[in-house]
């Protein structure tokens, strides 16, 4: 059932906001073949979910954008769409996470990790849900509260242990090549990497997993633990449809277009050899930036992992320097003096 439908836009102007919702588009094509009949599954695409209580830095309400969601008995499947024109590398980075580049005319281009992206979308939305537990899940049925209440210390059901798999779906056009015999992660319960067409397969897959999973297993993490009914399927996404929030155009412009639209062909030109050129800096993206350069990474290997230029690079290095220095002066200043 499709619960929230795939919308086209007709304001994007940047050919990686074109790109991106060419793969949306087609991964929507693909689910909506898959489940627009099935009353056990429900899908929503383009959500946008907003929480005052997972702020932003700047204060502001914290936000999410999840490509596409599928709510089903067993918990959910966040799906992220990624345009891939060649080819994505992906690999360990030898501490339990995995790297990522795109291929962009034959060269690599560093890039966020999806997977990474997906799960903290799952923390936020995992959050969203367990605030409203009460008016979407509500109890245990009567003969299993006592149960209840000596393994997880409340009858009242949560959305602490609903399974949220990651699903990574890369265009068909692209290829994916995983690097050392890369595999994605199985726990608590698998990510997959895959081709948009093969998506549904790989959930179906799943969802016999968990269909034919013990419900009296008690460790987080086993398939068929944690269950809604039907009805409760729906309710929970309908509730997410409801609370889906548009972006302002103008701010994602902003966002994404810097400068006069008389710049837009030199940006347009950067941006195909450096990706994500002009694109804001995300938290994770500093940490990863200050972290390699202490390793000794030059700028031109820098500009290539993150896609930007190596002025950009440098000019990053020099903020991130500047606010170190400062909150060291903020802190000696703090110190009392001694007697």
């Amino acid at each position: 059932m499709i619960v929230k439908p795939y919308e086209v836009s007709t304001r994007l102007r940047d050919v990686r906001e074109r790109n991106g919702a060419a793969a949306e588009k087609q991964m929507a094509h693909y689910l909506h073949r898959a489940y627009r009949s099935d009353q056990e599954v429900c899908v929503l695409h383009q959500l946008r979910l907003e929480d005052a209580d997972q702020p932003e830095p700047d204060g502001s309400a914290g936000a999410c954008q999840i490509d596409h969601l599928v709510v089903h008995r067993w918990g959910f499947f966040l799906v992220e769409s990624k345009s891939v024109a060649e080819a994505v590398e992906v690999r360990s980075d030898g501490d339990g996470s995995d790297e990522w580049n795109r291929i962009v005319r034959g060269r690599p281009q560093g890039m966020p990790s999806p997977i990474g992206q997906a799960d903290r979308q799952s923390v936020f939305l995992r959050t969203v849900l367990q605030r409203h537990r009460e008016e979407l899940v509500g109890r245990y049925r009567f003969g299993l509260r006592t149960v209840a209440k000596v393994l997880h210390g409340s009858d009242r059901r949560s959305f602490l242990y609903a399974p949220m798999q990651l699903v990574i779906a890369i265009s068909d056009s692209g290829r994916i090549d995983r690097q050392c015999g890369w595999k994605p992660p199985e726990k608590p319960f698998r990510v997959h990497v895959t081709k948009a067409d093969l998506v549904p397969k790989k959930i179906n897959a799943e969802l016999d997993r968990h269909r034919a999973g013990n419900p009296l297993k008690v460790r987080p993490g086993e398939y068929g633990l944690w269950s809604m009914d039907a009805k409760e399927v729906r309710t929970v996404a309908e509730f997410l449809a409801a609370r889906h929030r548009e972006r302002s155009h103008d701010s994602t412009m902003a966002a994404k277009r810097p400068g006069p639209e008389t710049e837009r062909p030199k940006i347009d030109k950067i941006r195909s050899q450096y990706p994500n050129a002009y694109g804001p800096w995300l938290p994770e993206d500093d940490r990863e930036l200050r972290r390699l350069n202490e390793n000794g990474w030059d700028l031109a290997r820098l500009a290539s992992r993150f896609g930007r230029q190596p002025s950009a690079i440098r000019s990053r290095l020099r903020k991130l320097e500047g606010a170190t220095d400062h909150s060291r002066e903020r802190k000696s200043h703090s110190r009392p003096a001694r007697r």
